[in-house]
């Protein structure tokens, strides 16, 4: 149980068997595989509890595994979805901007009214973890440096909820709220026009070149007077896939590549990517639970909830947002690279990734802005 790479493909192999499992119309798919790598994580990391080297080796790898993964996954469905992306900004334009920052509000404003009953400077980490954000983290750490180990703390106890919320509403809305995800489908078509897939060729020489690019936009550091951020690599390969995949051929480069492919590289990745998610956060997850810890885990899982649910219903009933396009715009607004691959699966289209990708930005900025006023008024 020491090699990560035989700890990885159990995770990835038991969560394909516990996503295939059915309750009525409800599976967890893919997802599956965080469940198997929170356990598969936790239990390999007790074995060797008193081996420091070992369990940072497994977790430097398991970091390693995370970081390859997002790449392929972001890739490849950012190229699958850039073919109409024009289309779907003429259609929706600011209404992705007002999204991320009603989602991101919505979850500020939630997670100030609990701060009044723990630690403040925890609810600052259970705000970044419920909504999934990195960079919110990072904001945050840089603000309160004092407070390093409580907005860690809060962080972590904070992002599983926040992943399974995200999760399970991309499964069960459109049951709750009645939404027939095919008359979505055709809804949507009606209204774009999207352009026919054709069979094309796989340019590994382009899609390097998409993920160079992207890495280097991601560790890019915009400054904005008192706010400074980076999109890191989930925001910078998402953009750098749209935007070249939407110019199609450029000199010796074909960004328009063969979908049966990328759809493979966006399976594979995101199994790789829920699982090594599952692995590096097991231990500490299962193995310091207690009534702090459970307190910590319920409210974020409440803020995450609360977000999604106001998110939706202003999208939908307010903003008039097609479910296919929203799903993924609320997944953006809570930066949740797993709810994006939820909604991907529960929908079975990938113009999800299209709200998301045209949301994420966005919301990252506000979580940049609301965490420092967060920290400011506590």
């Amino acid at each position: 149980m020491k090699n990560p790479y035989l700890l990885l493909f159990l995770s990835i192999f038991f969560g394909i068997l516990l996503g295939k499992i059915k309750i009525k119309n409800f599976k967890l798919g893919s997802s599956g595989a965080l469940f198997s790598g929170l356990i598969i994580g936790w239990y390999s990391t007790s074995l060797h509890s008193n081996n420091v080297e070992v369990i940072n080796k497994l977790n430097g790898e398991f970091q390693q595994f995370f970081l390859f993964s997002l790449i392929l996954f972001i890739s490849s469905i950012g190229l699958i979805a850039s073919k109409d992306l024009d289309k779907i900004i003429r259609k929706y334009g600011v209404r992705f901007l007002i999204m991320a920052f009603f989602i991101t509000f919505t979850g500020f404003i939630t997670t100030y009214i609990f701060s009044g009953f723990g630690n403040k400077y925890e609810f600052v980490g259970i705000y970044s973890g419920a909504l999934t954000s990195s960079p919110g983290l990072a904001t945050a750490l840089e603000t309160a440096s004092n407070y390093e180990k409580e907005i860690i703390s809060g962080y972590t106890f904070g992002y599983i909820p926040g992943v399974l919320a995200v999760i399970l509403s991309m499964y069960i809305f459109p049951y709750i709220f009645k939404i027939n995800i095919e008359n979505e489908k055709k809804a949507l078509m009606e209204e774009i026009h999207f352009e026919k897939d054709k069979e094309e060729k796989f340019d590994f020489l382009a899609y390097s070149l998409v993920i160079i690019i992207g890495i280097l936009i991601g560790n890019y550091t915009f400054d904005l007077n008192y706010i400074s951020f980076k999109l890191g690599i989930t925001g910078g390969v998402l953009l750098s896939s749209l935007f070249l995949g939407r110019l199609g051929k450029v000199w010796i480069f074909d960004f328009r590549m063969n979908k049966k492919i990328l759809k493979t590289f966006q399976e594979f990745g995101l199994l790789m990517f829920l699982s090594s998610v599952g692995l590096k956060s097991g231990y500490n997850t299962l193995n310091n639970l207690n009534a702090q810890t459970l307190n910590l885990i319920f409210y974020s899982f409440i803020i995450a909830l609360i977000a999604i649910i106001l998110g939706f219903i202003f999208g939908k009933y307010v903003l008039k947002i097609n479910w296919i396009i929203l799903s993924g715009s609320v997944c953006g607004g809570m930066t949740s690279t797993p709810g994006l691959g939820a909604a991907i699966d529960a929908n079975n289209s990938e113009e999800v990734a299209i709200g998301y990708g045209a949301t994420y930005p966005f919301a990252l900025l506000g979580m940049v802005i609301f965490n420092k006023i967060l920290i400011m008024i506590n």
